[in-house]
């Protein structure tokens, strides 16, 4: 029979499968590669005729062609690497795995292959991290949250992972930091590794100030000071002599917009008064972002250029989905903002006041009050419980930014960095766990 076009080919191949006549249907696709000797349908038909076959040679062959006609075919790729793993050939699969994901690492099912793989070679740390990355990734773009958001025909291999990466987090957040181990020495970290064990409770390393009490993570060999010398870091200088122009902008943009942001994101069940409270008609602590949670807002900048620059010659604490966190805060006339604890003392906040009426001023509670003056800088450490007011009549506004406590070493900031935000990598895996735990009826 003769087939006029290639579409009627794939159509009559097609039928023969369905009719389970594969034979047949294998010489249509031979056929079809006489003329066209790429065509990715049919190669990985017979790749597939052939792995059924066990001929794993052949299925090779028939994909690497593909693939040297399509090098960007990721499924492709994919393919070959699992049909050489069946082979006998797991590590040369699993290289191809690794080398795809170091170009396209969003690939969340191929990270799961490569938790197979893994474990088939024997390298259970290599496969509980190829686990979190394929959990936190998936998860931070929205997927494998509950049963809603996880594909069914790979439910459980995802409940298999995010149980694998809570079991071991012991191990994935010692390792988060492991490279810089190598390179500098364990001393190096040693402050570190008790401050990590200290937060997975497995040691007990209280703050010696009770006034101390950060709601997410405590370095216990950090001086235990309230306020400290903003000098401390040998960029406070260079801010500070940029006053004039900085003050100059903050008042320009407020001038120009009469109001900012919220500085607070308060979910559904939190209230207002709760943390803002005060004299005035509308009480209010607003700000003009140049980074919030690490995320530059580069339109902000681009109105700011000498704050930007300013910003720019500083050693930033830069943390993925955390820090730096940097603004023009607002305080509106009679405004309170309640007293309250900051997540962690290995970072401080930093102000430089630029517009400061009177009856101003920053609480640490049980320590004392700070009378901003402008053009000062002042750091303090906001895991001690403070507050903060404006009783007067006018605004206030302060250059507010997070910056690494000075007394962190500069392989600490590294390694701080690295564990943070695979901590929080984790929390994601730990909340759908909780979800996957809920949906199959394990909890009340």
């Amino acid at each position: 029979m003769t087939l006029a076009t290639m579409d009627e080919r794939h159509q009559h191949a097609l039928k023969l499968l369905a009719e389970r006549q594969v034979l047949l249907a294998e010489q249509v696709y031979l056929e079809i590669l006489l003329d066209s000797p790429h065509d990715l349908t049919a190669l990985r038909a017979l790749a597939g005729a052939s792995v059924h076959k066990g001929d794993f040679n052949a299925a090779i062959h028939y994909l690497q062609t593909g693939i040297s006609a399509n090098p960007e075919h990721h499924q492709l790729k994919l393919d070959c690497a699992v049909v050489l793993a069946k082979s006998g050939e797991v590590r040369e699969g699993a290289n191809i795995v690794e080398a795809l994901l170091a170009q396209a690492p969003e690939l969340f099912d191929a990270w799961l292959l490569l938790v197979d793989m893994r474990d088939a070679l024997g390298d259970a740390t290599g496969a509980l991290r190829a686990c979190y990355e394929a959990v936190t990734r998936a998860q931070r773009k929205g997927y494998w949250l509950d049963e809603q958001t996880t594909p069914l025909p790979i439910m459980d291999q995802v409940v298999s992972a995010i149980e694998r990466v809570r079991v071991g987090k012991r191990q994935i957040y010692s390792d988060s930091y492991l490279r810089l181990r190598q390179t500098f020495g364990s001393k190096e970290l040693a402050r570190v590794d008790r401050a990590l064990a200290g937060y997975l409770r497995e040691i007990e390393y209280p703050s010696r100030d009770s006034r101390q009490k950060p709601k997410f993570f405590f370095f216990p060999d950090l001086p235990n000071n309230a306020y400290h010398d903003p000098f401390l870091h040998p960029w406070a200088a260079r801010l500070q002599s940029r006053f004039a122009g900085i003050r100059n902008e903050a008042l320009q943009v407020w001038e120009e917009d009469q109001k900012f942001q919220n500085f607070l994101e308060l979910s559904n069940r939190a209230r207002k008064e709760d943390y803002l409270q005060g004299s005035g008609a509308n009480p209010a602590w607003e700000a003009f972002f140049f980074y919030r949670r690490g995320k530059r807002f580069d339109e902000n900048h681009a109105r700011c250029p000498q704050t930007s620059a300013a910003l720019d010659s500083i050693d930033l604490c830069n943390i993925s989905e955390q820090a730096p966190e940097i603004c023009f805060s607002v305080l509106r006339p009679g405004t309170h903002i309640m007293p309250h604890y900051g997540v962690s003392n290995v970072r401080l906040v930093m102000h430089l006041p630029l517009l400061i009426p009177e009856n101003c001023a920053l609480n640490v509670i049980d320590v004392g009050e700070h009378h901003w003056r402008e053009g000062e800088l002042m750091l303090f450490d906001d895991t001690f419980q403070h507050e903060a007011w404006n009783r007067s009549d006018s605004t206030r506004i302060v250059l507010l930014m997070d910056c690494w406590n000075p007394h962190l070493t500069s392989v600490e900031r590294l390694a701080m960095k690295e564990l943070i935000e695979t901590i929080s990598g984790f929390q994601l895996a730990d909340r759908a766990a909780r979800a996957h735990e809920i949906a199959a009826g394990n909890q009340p």
